[in-house]
């Protein structure tokens, strides 16, 4: 199989994030206080959240148009410039609140804090039908649209179901990449990929990573919200798609995970892409899961190329 994503839009909404990474030494302890000291050799920039989603498309050879909110602030030029660079279209709105950053300081290969700059969105009304109306004309010319969500503000209710029933009227296949505890918002989506914490946080108490209890509460969870299906991610145990026609699990494909953070990213990323040049879901699946096999192995919010990706597949 050689696969070519040239041809395929996708629209990404969502929280958008900048990830930096510090990376440095550590020799000593600190003598104000018992940390370790971080001596700096590099740092670095990567986008995150629902740009990381986009970024992962256009490593894929796929066209992304991302949209979400950022702050008059040099993150959020950053973010900009760094989009711009890997061909990315950006429809941003501008807000007073600081663009979303996590800072990771990296002693060796070990995390030893994250900083986080952020606040929760809250658009204005106004601003919010405006942007509707945007999103709305993007839509039409869209196949596919991924709803990237990490409860930062920007998927509010409101946007959620606008953005789900404005796809349905014109056709356009609806990913959602979930968070949080109000899924009610996400009726009507084509396919939900959460991972087996947050099928926990829907349900009210912990999963167990097991096929049997993985399927029950995926299914109770479709038939509560009206929805299609969900693509579980299931970390060293692979993903599992569940819905009233079918139940599929699939083993990982990676055989050492370095790094899980960005994985669901790529695995959003590789399936619509694949959904949208034609694959059916099953191989579609297989395709992600591939995909999420290859970055789990690199350090921090990674994408692989489509050559990557081929020479795996």
């Amino acid at each position: 199989m050689d696969l070519n994503f040239n041809s395929c839009k996708i629209l990404i909404v969502g929280d958008v994030m900048l990830d930096k990474y510090y990376f440095g030494k550590v020799e000593r302890i600190s003598p104000e206080a018992p940390v370790p000291i971080v001596n700096i050799v590099t740092e670095e920039s990567r986008l995150g959240g629902a740009s990381n989603v986009a970024n992962n498309i256009t490593s894929l050879g796929g066209q992304a148009t991302l949209c979400g909110a950022i702050g008059y602030d040099f993150f959020g030029k950053e973010i900009e410039r760094m989009a711009h660079r890997k061909g990315i279209k950006t429809d941003f709105v501008k807000t007073e609140q600081p663009t979303i950053t996590k800072a990771r300081v990296i002693g060796g290969r070990q995390q030893i804090v994250r900083i986080d700059y952020e606040q929760h969105l809250e658009l204005p009304d106004k601003t919010r039908e405006d942007f509707q109306t945007h999103l709305a004309e993007l839509i039409q010319d869209s196949p596919t649209l991924v709803i990237s969500d990490y409860g930062k503000g920007m998927i509010s209710e409101k946007l959620c179901t606008f953005l789900i029933q404005t796809a349905k009227g014109h056709g356009t296949r609806v990913i959602v990449d979930p968070k949080g505890q109000n899924w009610k918002k996400y009726a009507g989506a084509d396919l939900i990929t959460p991972n087996v914490k947050e099928l926990g946080d829907i349900i009210g108490h912990p999963v167990k990573n097991e096929d049997r209890e993985i399927e029950e509460v995926a299914l109770e969870i479709i038939h509560c919200y009206g929805l299609s299906a969900l693509l579980v991610t299931r970390s060293e145990k692979g993903m599992s798609l569940i819905s009233d026609q079918e139940i599929l699990h699939i083993p990982t494909h990676s055989q050492e995970v370095f790094d899980v953070s960005g994985a669901g990213d790529t695995v959003v990323a590789a399936l619509s892409l694949a959904l949208t040049s034609g694959q059916e879901i099953t191989n579609a699946i297989r395709i992600a899961n591939v995909a999420a096999g290859v970055v789990v192995k690199k350090i921090g919010t990674a994408t692989l190329s489509i050559e990557e990706l081929n020479d795996n597949l």
